[in-house]
């Protein structure tokens, strides 16, 4: 996958249609998007939740 293919998959799978994040310009495997998106969910938790809470 693509940078944009990753972007655009994270926006669908983790409902997040604004989503515009950084990301190197290069072929991402499926352990990588894997990765990323699981970052992303802990990042959600620990930050943002905490801050409505």
């Amino acid at each position: 996958m693509n940078r944009e293919e990753v972007i655009e998959r994270l926006k669908k799978e983790l409902a997040l249609p604004l989503f515009n994040g950084k990301l190197e310009d290069k072929t991402y495997s499926e352990a990588e998007y894997q990765k990323i998106k699981q970052d992303l969910q802990r990042y959600f938790e620990d930050y943002v939740r905490n801050v409505e809470n």
